[in-house]
């Protein structure tokens, strides 16, 4: 049985104790608990339990994006296939046809078999890396905050495999901030990273294939640390990443233990 959740109250002894467990651990939980706990108050986002004889066997909060016919599965607690499975059935019957995300702990086959089964698209595991050290003395003479003269060869060179196109960015630049690297008025790459929050995100980083390993990329990195002071910045790379975990060490990151994840994706099949 699928049941919204009202208060999280009943269900913290679950909560604790998928949360300590190594296989059934939530990255996003272990990150930040108001990703479960905020979830009740924030548009959007939706928080439910799957009952089985009454007991809990599953916790689950989804993000539901209407407009853009999108879901993410922001926090996912089950130990048991069959409790994600019934999950799955009720999203897919109400949200058919939408594109859905799941983020979730790598170990965990409760959720990783399901989605196998569906068909899902996996991408490779991630892991977290927060800022913890000073930043490098590099120039960053040549970095400027995207202006409207910049606007058209941003776009020109944004990557379009990623919800974060150049368009949705453009639109939230309450949420977002715009660093790019120019050289002879031209844009070798840029970076695009939140600034409104406590802890900000970078969602991308991209140079031209000409322009790598010139410096850019770390002076990229110095400036966004530098503006987003005194607010603290992560980022998500591939494990087997060696060159791009490189260069954020350089740039002061590290990594955060115990919060490896990965990405699923799939179509929700139209009834």
């Amino acid at each position: 049985m699928i049941q919204k959740i009202r208060s999280f109250d009943e269900y913290e002894d679950y909560i604790r104790e998928l949360a300590g467990h190594p296989l059934y651990s939530d990255p996003h939980f272990t990150y930040d608990k108001n990703n479960l706990y905020r979830s009740l108050k924030a548009k959007d986002k939706y928080a439910f339990a799957v009952l089985k004889n009454g007991t809990t066997v599953g916790i689950f909060v989804w993000i539901v994006l209407p407009d853009d016919r999108y879901i993410e599965m922001l926090i996912g607690f089950t130990q048991k296939e069959e409790a994600f499975n019934e999950m799955l059935s009720y999203m897919e019957q109400y949200y058919c046809g939408y594109y859905m995300d799941f983020v979730f702990n790598p170990l965990n086959a409760a959720i990783s078999r399901p989605l196998k089964m569906k068909g899902a698209t996996f991408d490779p595991e991630q892991q977290k890396m927060i800022l913890t050290g000073p930043t490098p003395n590099v120039s960053t003479s040549q970095i400027e905050l995207l202006s409207e003269k910049w606007v058209k060869q941003y776009c020109d060179l944004h990557s379009t495999d990623t919800y974060w196109t150049a368009e949705r960015i453009l639109a939230a630049q309450d949420k977002f901030r715009v660093l790019l690297a120019i050289k002879d008025g031209q844009v070798q790459g840029y970076l695009d990273v939140q600034c409104c929050y406590a802890i900000n995100e970078i969602y991308a980083l991209f140079m031209k294939p000409e322009a790598a390993q010139q410096g850019y990329e770390l002076a990229l990195l110095v400036k966004a640390i530098e503006l987003n002071r005194p607010n603290q910045m992560m980022v998500v790379v591939d494990v087997d990443a060696k060159e791009e975990i490189e260069l954020y060490t350089a740039a002061g990151f590290d990594r955060l233990e115990g919060q490896n994840s990965i990405t699923a994706s799939y179509q929700a099949k139209a009834i």
